[in-house]
């Protein structure tokens, strides 16, 4: 278990060139309990002086005067174990992106707050310790492990996760590993990649697989309800609070909370957010007690939460604090050699639509399947499979009808945004199953009855999505 240090009496080194700014920091960082062993002007004075000292912390501008920045210090500093956090006034991407590339424990952004500094600290302490005991354990999962890199497949905790591709299985090794540490997990990948299997993977090899795996899709509840939601309210908090609510986060008490769509969270839950991962603890909305928790946070986006961060869109404290131990998954198109094994899972899945006659999809159709780049990932295969099952209920699946492939030519020209749409791929499925039941929408083996949806949901959809079809009653 990933135990917490004690922040307070750190060795800070200030590496800022502006007197004010340094005489701030030195100022903020001796009221918090904490000492400056050392300010320099230059890279060359911090170099100096880690000669013959060894702060616990370094405070780092980017933009110093002379020849070389913050980011030509940062690789003495790694190489030393030293954690660093970065300090700027300028926060455009181009910012970001060089720093980002030297791993620091921490990015403020001028001018900050005495909170915001003294957060950062902890930050930073947190995943450096982080780091340091997940190099340990790594060491000693290897040596206890039977199973070597590359061999997951053999690991039964896995059995769920279908496909063994070269890449999946380096995510399974990353999962092995970060499991039983209790550490926060942030999961990165596009939509339909599969990020909510691997946090259920890490959640049932972790101490808390006993425990609840409670999912918000932040994403899915509008803003004004988000923090009712996570934190729960308290009765005649607000106006319709006729009783009190138990929020999500402690539904998840002893367990795990996973938060899906992270990226799309309000500013201001993010605050609030942050302070929960930070004290773990919580204060109903109109409660007066505060309740502690007992929590492992996974957090999962699709966004790239950098250039989040760089349009001010996403907190950079909380992005440090989620983003402890990464774990990114590979899109569909870049491990083709798992959908024969997620094709055979889907025909298994879906058998009750082919009334559980066992289906098989033929080697011209498959060659197709693999031919596609599927901007939807393995959500949109399961529902191609699934369609297929519904239009070919006997037999095999000998040709396979797919959305115009439009995604090589879109990042060619840097625009996604014209693939397919999910409405598409629904309307699909709905002419589908209309040409399957001769136009017939409602009763015995009718359009909704092979969809599995009330005609009156049907009818709706149908309206929504612009079908024109005359309703032939069962």
């Amino acid at each position: 278990m990933f135990t917490r240090i004690n922040n307070m009496g750190l060795k800070v080194l200030i590496v800022e060139d502006q007197f004010i700014e340094a005489n701030d920091l030195q100022l903020i960082l001796k009221s918090a309990g904490h000492s400056v062993c050392g300010i320099a002007k230059s890279v060359a004075a911090a170099l100096e002086f880690l000669q013959t000292n060894k702060p616990d912390i370094v405070l780092l501008d980017i933009f110093l005067k002379g020849p070389k920045t913050g980011i030509d210090l940062a690789p003495s500093l790694t190489s030393e174990n030293i954690p660093f956090i970065f300090i700027s006034a300028n926060s455009d991407p181009s910012t970001f992106d060089a720093a980002k590339a030297t791993r620091p424990d921490g990015f403020l952004i001028k001018p900050f707050r005495k909170l915001d500094i003294l957060v950062a600290l902890d930050i930073a302490i947190y995943r450096h310790q982080y780091a340091n005991e997940h190099a340990l354990h790594q060491d000693q999962w290897r040596k206890n492990s039977n199973t070597l890199p590359g061999q997951t497949e053999a690991l039964a905790e896995f059995k769920q996760i279908i496909g063994r591709s070269p890449r999946l299985l380096q995510v399974l090794d990353l999962v092995s590993q970060v499991a039983p540490l209790d550490t926060s997990v942030l999961i990165l990948g596009e939509t339909g990649v599969g990020k909510e299997g691997i946090a259920k993977a890490i959640h049932q090899l972790s101490k808390r697989k006993n425990k609840p795996l409670i999912k918000v899709n932040c994403g899915a509840i509008p803003p004004s309800l988000i923090e009712s939601e996570l934190f729960g309210h308290e009765k005649g908090a607000f106006s319709g609070a006729s009783d009190r609510r138990i929020g999500k986060f402690e539904q998840a008490q002893g367990g795990t909370i996973f938060l899906d769509e992270i990226g799309e969270m309000p500013l201001e839950t993010q605050t609030k957010l942050l302070r929960v991962i930070q004290e773990k603890e919580l204060e109903r909305i109109g409660g007066r007690t505060t309740i502690k928790l007992d929590i492992r946070f996974i957090t999962a986006t699709n966004r790239n939460l950098y250039k989040e961060v760089a349009a001010g869109k996403f907190r950079i404290d909380l992005y440090y604090r989620i983003n402890v131990f990464t774990i990114t998954l590979a899109p569909l198109r870049e491990r083709k050699e798992d959908i024969p094994s997620l094709v055979d899972y889907f025909l298994k899945k879906h058998a009750k639509l082919s009334y559980n006659q066992p289906k098989r999809v033929s080697p011209q159709a498959l060659e197709k399947l693999l031919a596609y780049s599927w901007p939807g990932n393995i959500r949109e295969l399961e529902n191609v499979i699934e369609r297929h099952i519904i239009i070919t209920p006997f037999g095999t699946i000998s040709s396979i009808d797919l959305p115009e492939d439009e995604t090589a030519e879109n990042q060619k020209m840097g625009d996604v945004s014209k693939t397919k749409s999910p409405a598409g791929h629904e309307k699909q499925s709905i002419l589908a199953a209309l040409n399957k039941s001769n136009g017939k929408v409602s009763g015995k083996g009718g359009a909704a009855e092979i969809l599995n949806l009330p005609a009156a949901t049907l009818a709706s959809k149908m309206k929504k999505l612009g079908i024109s079809w005359s309703f032939v009653s069962g």
